[in-house]
């Protein structure tokens, strides 16, 4: 970490990069607490936009019935409280308007229905958006993997979207695997523009994509390469460089890297037999940033 800090603090030169520094001293105190007791919650809608879900309460006087984990009878109506499992123990109600984080699988969210198209699924599991970046980098001036998720934080806040300290880099180094740096949720991977990318995340490290990650945060268009460092399941590209852990811009060191037009497993890892995998560090790609719990 120290050697990140002097690496920020010498580059540090204009307001960006005090920006840039700023966010990589939050993202240690940035913990994934959307699923505790008492916290609001919000989630991206089939339109982009962000749902919010009620804070937690408990009424043990009233019962209900759900569709949400755990439960397969009936349907939810808003204003309904958790029910109680054989044993005793009170059982998330998806639907009637209150975060329950309680149960093998805690709701997510809880927008008081269960259309599952409005950023909070039938299941109460909460939709995350991702994008590829509009600013393209130097391997080498990613400046590791905490460096790129303030780069994420970064393009999220200038959009104005909320949580933006919860963007991270879908970045592997030497040390790291991509899918571990990330708390991953059981809901939707969408798109800025609202489309579907992946229908969970399981869906997504088995390598079932909907459509392409091309659209950055601001639901333009971007087509080409984008630095990963990472395998379709998530995990490092064995023997990979990673541009020394994407610290230096040295032209006789490589790193991995997608394609953002893909809808294959090419979105995260281009084909071995691509002549320009991996690539040098100078190349100037883009960063996949995904919204973390």
């Amino acid at each position: 970490m120290k050697i990140a800090w002097l690496y920020i603090v010498v580059l540090a030169t204009g307001c960006g990069w005090r920006r840039v520094a700023g966010y990589v001293e939050e993202l240690e105190d940035c913990s994934a607490t959307t699923g505790e007791t008492g916290e609001t919650t919000q989630g991206v809608g089939s339109s982009g936009d962000t749902g919010s879900s009620g804070t937690t309460a408990e009424n043990p006087g009233t019962t209900g019935t759900s569709t949400g984990p755990g439960d397969s009878t009936g349907t939810t109506q808003a204003g309904t409280t958790a029910a109680s499992s054989s044993g005793g123990e009170p059982m998330p109600v998806c639907g009637n308007g209150v975060l329950e984080a309680f149960g093998d699988e805690p709701e997510e969210c809880d927008d008081g229905n269960i259309d599952p198209d409005d950023g909070c699924s039938e299941t109460c599991a909460l939709d995350r958006r991702v994008f590829v970046s509009s600013v393209l980098y130097p391997g080498g001036k990613l400046g590791g993997v905490h460096t790129a998720d303030a780069y994420c934080a970064n393009r999220a806040d200038d959009q104005g979207w909320p949580e933006a300290l919860k963007y991270q880099a879908w970045l592997s180094d030497s040390t790291t695997d991509a899918r571990d740096r990330l708390k991953r949720g059981r809901g939707r991977l969408v798109l800025a523009n609202g489309l579907v990318f992946a229908r969970s995340w399981s869906a997504l490290l088995a390598g079932e994509v909907e459509n392409p990650l091309e659209v950055t945060e601001k639901s333009e268009t971007y087509h080409g390469g984008v630095w990963t460092g990472t395998r379709p399941d998530g995990t490092a590209v064995p023997g990979s460089e990673h541009c020394d852990d994407w610290m230096t811009k040295s032209v006789l060191t490589t790193g991995h890297f997608g394609y953002s037009d893909r809808a294959t497993t090419e979105w995260t890892m281009a084909a071995e037999d691509d002549s320009d995998q991996p690539a040098p560090c100078p190349a100037d790609f883009a960063i996949y940033c995904f919204q973390s719990l």
